[in-house]
């Protein structure tokens, strides 16, 4: 094991209780949250709620980039904000809360923009030989070669496709530029 192999685990302990620590510190000011069955409740018929998926990166916070108010939104985020893989979050949190929009949002300088399918899968068959095969035909969603925008139309599509969509549901595209904050419609 290297020297930095070594530090891993112990970079760890410090990054966790940093984390506990600032937990602590927060709770002088904390507000619990409204209860999940009193917006329900007090919901008006026919109306829903917005869905936003969106990536996973830490640079970017749809929270921020869309000046969303505490509970105006359900986020769901996942690496390069792809449909694919908010589809279960969709379907167990559209059952509570009825979807009235899904907002998918990529954005510009994407970890998914950077690589590969066959990128990823040739670093986790490096990484763990004798679990090559795992993933050998898994589709991770990258997006190197179809383009940001492309990504969207696409992930647009899959949700509108969705058999669980409620009907009255909208589905929308939108692209988010790092270098500037400006969200742009895509479809």
């Amino acid at each position: 094991m290297s020297d930095s192999s070594k530090q891993l685990p112990v970079m760890a302990d410090v990054l966790i209780k940093e984390l506990l620590d600032r937990n602590k510190s927060s709770l002088a000011t904390y507000t619990p949250p409204v209860r999940i069955k009193e917006i329900v409740a007090h919901m008006p018929p026919g109306q829903g709620m917005i869905f936003i998926v969106s990536c996973a990166d830490a640079r970017i916070n749809p929270n921020e980039f869309l000046g969303l108010k505490h509970g105006e939104a359900q986020v769901i985020r996942n690496a390069g904000g792809r449909a694919m893989d908010a589809f279960r979050s969709l379907q167990v949190m559209g059952t509570i809360i009825p979807i009235s929009l899904v907002v998918v949002v990529h954005h510009s300088d994407c970890g998914g923009l950077n690589t590969t399918d066959d990128e990823v899968r040739s670093k986790l068959s490096k990484r763990a030989p004798t679990h090559a095969h795992e993933v050998q035909d898994t589709v991770f969603g990258t997006f190197r070669d179809i383009g940001l925008d492309e990504s969207i139309r696409q992930d647009v599509e899959t949700i509108k496709n969705w058999a669980f969509l409620p009907q009255e549901a909208k589905v929308l595209g939108y692209a988010f530029d790092i270098e500037t904050g400006i969200v742009r419609e895509v479809i």
